[in-house]
């Protein structure tokens, strides 16, 4: 118990000592915007995965320091949100091993979604998206003759020193006096790279914040009517709404594949939908979908000498006999719901693939018997397979894509997504679109 009294002493210390150097900038510093400052100290623990939990020996501590700007009918997506606040923070994570998993440090952006906005107290969620750099990955925690081999005390779950830092949580806010008010959240937090560099299983960790929130004019400040005009989708005064998208990316192979040198392959996505506007927040859209993925040029080492110069894979999931480009092209069709924040848009697409080659090739011991005994699989669009295994041993017919867009211009957006199968990711992309 002492142990754990004296790290979260330590790790609070630091979230104070940067805290206040935010703190010393004065608030007519920013005289345009009606600002809260938020501190609160952090604990958790990490979900257990298979690898994560073997070096597990304390729960996760830190803390965090936001900003948070609130509404003042300057943005009008904020009122439609029920007057919903945007903030920025920085945040420090002991993950709970110091030799294996070591440190993060946190910098994002989220928005505070009221459900209830009260005298006594508020509720909403808070759904945050932003990066993470750790200190500990796999290529410093290994310590064999031979990097990207199996070891006991190697770090298996990330492979990059910076990641993407994603969060859902539950607020509640209580009001104490003269614009203090205790803050409680809690929920999932998760920390990858999406499948850029190798090992990437990420953490995936459940936590709660208690803190203290302060807002210098709270007096004087007066919320804005919630009630305002709604306005269709990106101010245009047609319920519907045609989108091309084109995005593009790189992953890393399997990282034991390829020894001693690891490789990365390109990776794309070419989209377009049909959406349908019904109110100013939601938008609800069907669309198609291709896909490339280089990785699937690579062979199965046992093949490796009837494919001179095609690059390997060690990796038992895909049955690949031959470099055929062919291989790396997938075509889905997706329900694509989103939500809207004015010129963002943010949404969960899951489709179906209508066009996949390596279907019949996954997963590797059953394709590779199938086809040692003459009679190769041969699945149909939609066919059974164990989802919770999903990238693990197949991808299978379903696939889901996290999107962000951003409007800069009434008929141009940039987007960024990530595409899973399950809960695996296979590769993170970014580009442009143009709207209609």
């Amino acid at each position: 118990m002492c142990k754990f009294i004296c790290t979260f002493a330590a790790q609070m210390k630091r979230i104070i000592l940067y805290s206040c150097l935010f703190l010393s900038i004065p608030v007519s510093a920013l005289p345009h915007y009606e600002l809260a400052y938020r501190l609160s100290g952090a604990g958790g623990v990490m979900i257990p995965d298979g690898k994560v939990d073997q070096w597990v020996n304390r729960p996760v501590l830190g803390g965090e320091f936001a900003v948070e700007f609130l509404p003042t009918g300057r943005w009008h997506c904020l009122q439609q949100w029920n007057n919903a606040s945007i903030g920025v923070g920085a945040g420090y994570l002991n993950l709970g091993n110091d030799k294996i998993l070591g440190s993060a440090v946190t910098a994002y952006g989220y928005i505070n979604m009221p459900f209830y906005n009260g005298r006594h107290f508020r509720i909403g969620a808070r759904p945050t998206v932003g990066l993470a750099a750790v200190t500990k990955t796999y290529a410093n925690t290994y310590k064999g003759e031979h990097l990207y081999q199996d070891h006991k005390d190697a770090n298996w779950s990330i492979g990059s020193v910076l990641n993407a830092y994603l969060a859902l949580e539950l607020y509640m806010d209580f009001p104490i006096k003269d614009g203090w008010e205790i803050t409680l959240n809690g929920g999932w937090h998760h920390i990858s790279n999406g499948s850029i560099m190798h090992p990437n299983a990420g953490y995936n960790m459940l936590g709660g914040e208690l803190g203290l929130r302060y807002h210098p004019h709270e007096k004087d400040y007066t919320s804005p009517d919630p009630d305002v005009p709604r306005k269709l989708y990106d101010g245009v005064d047609k319920p519907w709404a045609v989108e091309i998208s084109a995005t593009g990316g790189v992953k890393q192979n399997y990282y034991r594949d390829n020894y001693p040198k690891m490789q990365f392959f390109g990776a794309a996505t070419l989209k377009a939908a049909a959406y349908w506007v019904p109110v100013s927040i939601f938008r609800i859209g069907a669309g198609v979908d291709a896909f490339y993925d280089g990785y699937y040029r690579c062979v199965n080492d046992e093949f490796a000498d009837a494919n001179p110069g095609a690059p390997q894979t060690f990796f038992g999931k895909t049955y690949l006999k031959n470099s055929d480009i062919k291989n790396c092209f997938r075509v889905g069709l997706s329900i694509q719901p989103e939500f809207i924040i004015g010129n963002l848009t943010a949404g969960i697409h899951v489709g179906f693939y209508v066009f996949d080659p390596v279907k019949n090739l996954e997963p590797y011991k059953d394709a590779k018997s199938a086809d040692e005994a003459g009679t190769p699989l041969n699945r149909g669009i939609f066919y059974s397979y164990d989802f919770s295994k999903a990238s693990n041993y197949q991808d299978g017919w379903c696939y889901m894509q996290f999107v962000l867009k951003y409007h800069v211009l009434d008929h141009l957006f940039v987007q960024i997504g990530l595409k899973t199968h399950g809960v695996r990711a296979e590769f993170i992309d970014a580009g442009l679109g143009v709207a209609f």
